[in-house]
């Protein structure tokens, strides 16, 4: 086996070739919602404690509901997986619940971030919204992203509709990161304080979500249910479980899954926005500024990792991703404890320090580890095959769960982690006197006057866990990977032609077949 890990094989086309109609229409469909997502999951946290005035019961309160409805979403993520491939319409499988989920999501959405409630009422919201959350976003997500492996089983087609899929990710996740910040904090938030800026762009977010969808719901021409699978009776929520737990490589690819989201979340998810804050100012568009490498550098490896992949096979790719992320952020840690924060420069009135511009560039070098996440996407893609060259079954929906599962049990873990830290930092003490100067109880205090008196202690922490974290989680999932999972090319091509030498024995008809038959 160990020979098939290191091998890189420059395998030839295999398996179901994708049209250029689906190509482009899939993956237009996440722009909307990953901007829905990164603007909810990224910060909400943040919308919390600079827009409501918290005391630590409160705090702790949001926290617990944050932590349970994730657990609760990660675990509802196979059921819907189960439902969803248990769903017989003549619009499909997929097709239905990405519409239904959509809808409902920017229902919620809207509501969350623009009914007025403070204090325990304000408790009360966010636990109904969040819990409603957890069940509309997933019965879109796990349709959408059920969908990607029936599109095509060539590896070379994979790698490039998962290639195309995370440029528009990261177009739409990206641009929540640029734009939320930059008009929720400080001198330049929409109508002058957070509250206002978050609405406004929860409304945003709700009509790019559905609208985009739209060009996977009415644009993607998805394959026609095998006749024999209409007639099926549906899995059965045990069955469904025992799929899931007797593939061994979907299992270890979804804990590399987690591992990756845990650690690398907690800085986008409220540590690293808050240390900027302290301890450069208190302007969105500084974080907007600070994280522009980090984006660029990621929407660069996701142009090039086809020919990366097809170069150097997808192992070397992702190694190199851990590596950077490991170097970038121990970098960062090393650049914030020891360079002078010394003035640079002033420009739309954010202060450049030298400390600034080192850890902006260290923080670029961890962007080019943003293709993990996508290598490992791909490599759950490959456990559908696997799974069907080892029980006949493909069970792509159900087996996909696992990916929205990982990245919602990892958010539960991570918002855990980002608020314990915020305890230990002493945050909320001065989020809540910047909550104050929104809505002009500040006592004649200024943004830069509360900045001023957060203490070196505290920036410290934030810096210290914001580094440390990434790089621990980061080293763990890449021993795991290298110890466990071993779908790379090779193995793909083989997998792949077996299972075609399997129909042929059986009389079956592959599907391209059945498309042409159906054309006529």
């Amino acid at each position: 086996m160990e020979e098939t890990k290191n091998e890189v094989a420059a395998t030839p086309s295999t398996g179901e070739k994708i049209s250029k109609r689906n190509f482009i229409m899939f993956p237009l469909g996440t722009l909307g919602r990953d901007f829905l997502y990164n603007f909810f999951n990224g910060y909400l946290l943040s919308f919390c404690v600079l827009t409501k005035h918290l005391n630590v019961a409160q705090f702790t309160a949001i926290t617990f509901i944050i932590v349970a409805a994730r657990i609760f979403d990660a675990f509802n993520d196979p059921i819907m997986g189960g439902i969803v491939e248990n769903t017989r319409t003549k619009w499909g499988k997929y097709k239905p619940w990405q519409l239904i989920g959509c809808v409902l999501t920017a229902g919620v959405i809207i509501a969350l971030f623009n009914i007025p409630a403070d204090g325990w009422g304000f408790i009360g919201l966010i636990a109904a919204m969040y819990f409603l959350f957890s069940i509309t976003f997933t019965m879109n997500d796990i349709s959408y992203w059920g969908m990607m492996p029936t599109l095509t089983s060539d590896p070379h087609d994979r790698d490039k509709l998962m290639s195309f899929t995370q440029i528009i990710v990261a177009i739409g996740g990206g641009s929540a990161g640029l734009i939320v910040p930059t008009l929720t904090a400080g001198d330049m938030a929409i109508g002058g304080n957070a509250q206002t800026g978050y609405g406004v762009l929860a409304i945003v977010a709700a009509v790019l979500m559905c609208g985009f969808q739209l060009f996977t719901i009415l644009g993607v021409k998805e394959k026609p249910l095998p006749k024999n699978l209409v007639k099926t009776p549906p899995m059965k929520l045990k069955d469904m479980f025992r799929v899931l737990f007797k593939n061994d490589q979907l299992m270890w690819c979804a804990l590399v899954m987690l591992l990756f989201n845990v650690g690398t979340n907690v800085v986008g998810g409220g540590l690293g926005m808050m240390y900027v804050y302290f301890e450069f100012g208190y302007s969105g568009m500084l974080w907007t500024v600070f994280g522009v490498g980090y984006a660029v550098i990621s929407v660069v490896f996701t142009l090039i990792y086809p020919w990366l992949a097809k170069k150097y096979g997808r192992d070397k790719i992702l190694y190199s991703c851990g590596i950077a992320i490991i170097a970038g952020y121990a970098l960062m840690m090393i650049l914030g404890l020891t360079v002078p924060n010394t003035l640079l420069f002033e420009v739309l009135g954010m202060k450049i320090t030298l400390r600034f511009v080192l850890m902006f560039l260290a923080y670029t070098v961890a962007g080019w580890g943003g293709g993990f996440y996508m290598i490992m996407v791909i490599n759950m893609a490959n456990t559908v095959e696997y799974n069907e060259h080892r029980t006949g079954k493909r069970d792509e929906g159900l087996i996909f769960s696992l990916r929205p599962f990982t990245a919602k049990m990892g958010s539960a873990l991570m918002q855990g982690l980002v608020s314990l830290v915020y305890v230990i930092a002493g945050v909320l003490t001065y989020t809540n006197k910047l909550t104050d100067i929104d809505r002009g109880l500040g006592g004649g205090e200024t943004y830069e006057s509360v900045i001023a008196q957060v203490p070196e202690d505290s920036k410290i922490k934030l810096l210290v866990f914001t580094c440390v974290i990434p790089m621990v989680f980061l080293a763990i999932a890449l021993i795991v990977y290298k110890k466990k999972c071993f779908l790379n090319e090779a193995k793909m091509a083989e997998m792949v032609a077996a299972i075609e030498e399997r129909k042929k024995a059986e009389g079956q008809e592959s599907p391209e077949t059945i498309q042409v038959n159906e054309a006529e």
